[in-house]
């Protein structure tokens, strides 16, 4: 492209920047930097551009203005801003509900009837307010619905609710939402984990019948598994994530949650199927129905439980034997048990670390929340909207962001993207570790892998050190769930019984496009008329009178 070059600028006018909701330009405006402003951008990146060509790039720099401006009024002009759908802020015991929605159904499909709660990461439609747990994000309005949410909605669903999250869904423990920690229906001394706390709760608690979470490393499943609610984690690509806030493509994926298996089946094969605009999905994937040969039956079903997973390294050792007890029950009900080793087993969840800190990280403090390299809608006003903030409160900013963002910021003393070069090259290291059991023949090969999604729920945080309550927040929920979202694999967290009051989950995992297996493992241990929801508290029953 060719840009024409300007005669002499006169200098940028200074600007009272009083308002802090004002510092930005207007939306159809570009600004051309001028040449202290080049000369700072190469110092800061490295370019090595000379003195004579700042003044030559600052002359020429106002040639791109016309193709900035031009394509922003065309966006505004096929993008007006959304109004406000009606919206009640939620008011349960468990602090779940974000807003009330109550978006009837807009078709007449197998769906009918069933209430559905959102991670809040998750747009209902135009105009409903979208969050990730963050003051920053606070007033925003989605754009259009997520294909998800349309998809629910033409099948009868209703969307009942969005539910909070974790700050900036960078935590695995329930409690850092702006909105205080979100409490687990079985246990008001417990949080519902993280980060999608409050859609796994509402299921939990019979507000809704099935959750639609968002899962970067665990982050659906954990908080379904302390929650005693079962959820399926489809193959990486067969779920669309457009109209849901991502943290890192590599690991974003869609959880469905649900107390019946059969809901869950029939909810995610509803929603599955390319739409057009989730690059990871290709051009030909179509819908996937998981829910016509749902069975029970796992007679000659084989399965193999990681024995690294259930040791004292890993595990709870009253955790790995509720675990052991439904192994015995599958075993009971015909199934092929085998004892499997991972040697790798730890390595997953310190894969998933680096990524996070040096790649989900960094885009978000790019505001990269409002866009992904994978989908094609985004949404600019989402990248004011959190910048706007940022600027009045840079203090807003999650916590455990500014730990890993000032951690990382030097990148060890390595190039930057040294360290997400490295962590990439791992993941077929897993992928192979993982595969091992299942694909080479022999007396031990199996069909799925087994062992805990997690150990129970975090406690409701009491009096500690700032140092204490990060530490909490970035440790080892996720040891057991990263893998899937870094492999592309399919999961699912299935309800295994409970220690001291609480719910634990075993977790299954298969060969991609392989989700019949977990849900005949699913459905076997499946109680008659599903998984129970917590007991209420006696408070709520008066006040929802």
């Amino acid at each position: 492209m060719s840009t024409p070059v300007s005669g002499p600028r006169a200098p940028r006018p200074a600007r009272a920047y009083t308002d802090p909701y004002s510092l930005l330009p207007p939306l159809d405006s570009w600004e051309a930097p001028t040449a202290l402003e080049i000369a700072q951008a190469s110092g800061s990146h490295r370019l090595g551009i000379g003195l004579d060509d700042m003044e030559r790039f600052a002359l020429m720099a106002p040639g791109y203005e016309a193709p900035h401006v031009d394509a922003a009024r065309a966006w505004l002009a096929t993008h007006p801003a959304p109004e406000p759908i009606p919206a009640t802020r939620g008011r349960d015991p468990y602090n779940a509900i974000a807003f009330e929605l109550h978006l009837p159904p807009t078709g007449d499909g197998p769906l009918a009837g069933l209430r559905v709660a959102l991670k809040e990461t998750v747009a209902a439609e135009r105009g409903a307010p979208v969050g990730a747990g963050s003051a920053l994000l606070a007033g925003y309005l989605a754009p259009y619905p997520a294909t998800v949410v349309t998809r629910l909605r033409e099948a009868g669903a209703v969307i009942s609710y969005t539910t909070r999250a974790d700050d900036l869904c960078l935590s695995i423990t329930g409690d850092s939402s702006v909105d205080g920690p979100i409490l687990n229906p079985w246990s008001p001394l417990h949080t519902a984990g993280g980060s999608s706390a409050g859609a796994a709760a509402a299921v939990a608690a019979g507000l809704a019948d099935i959750a639609v979470m968002g899962d970067q490393a665990g982050s659906g499943r954990f908080p379904a598994a302390c929650c005693g609610v079962f959820a399926l984690m489809m193959t990486q690509g067969l779920i669309p994530m457009t109209g849901i806030i991502g943290f890192t493509p590599r690991q974003d994926r869609v959880v469905i949650g649900g107390r019946r298996v059969s809901d869950v089946a029939l909810a995610a094969s509803l929603v599955s199927g390319a739409d057009g605009h989730d690059l990871l999905q290709g051009p030909h994937c179509p819908p996937t129905d998981w829910s016509r040969d749902l069975t029970p039956d796992v007679r000659g079903l084989r399965i193999g439980v990681i024995e690294e997973s259930l040791s004292r390294e890993f595990c709870d050792p009253a955790v790995a034997e509720v675990i052991d007890n439904r192994v015995r029950d599958l075993a009971a009900l015909g199934a092929d048990i085998h004892r499997v080793s991972v040697p790798e087993y730890g390595l997953a969840a310190k894969v998933a670390m680096i990524l996070s800190v040096h790649g989900g990280v960094p885009g978000m403090l790019a505001t990269q929340l409002a866009s992904s390299p994978t989908v094609m809608r985004a949404d600019p006003r989402l990248v004011r909207h959190i910048a706007d903030r940022r600027r009045a409160h840079p203090e807003w900013l999650a916590t455990t962001v500014q730990l890993s963002a000032s951690a990382a910021g030097h990148h060890g003393g390595h190039p930057p993207g040294y360290w997400l070069a490295l962590a990439q090259d791992l993941i077929p290291v897993l992928t192979q570790a993982w595969d091992a059991p299942i694909l080479n023949p022999g007396p031990s090969q199996v069909d799925v892998l087994l062992g805990p999604t997690g150990d129970t729920a975090p406690t409701v945080p009491g009096p500690m050190s700032r140092e204490q309550r990060l530490s909490r927040r970035l440790g080892t929920g996720i040891r057991h769930t990263a893998v899937n979202n870094l492999t592309g694999r399919p999961a699912a967290s299935v309800p295994a019984g409970f220690v001291n009051g609480l719910p634990v989950a075993l977790q299954v995992t298969g060969l991609p496009f392989h989700e019949h297996q977990l849900l005949r493992i699913a459905a076997a241990l499946e109680p008659a008329g599903g998984h129970r929801t917590a007991p209420t508290p006696h408070h709520f029953e008066e006040t929802s009178a």
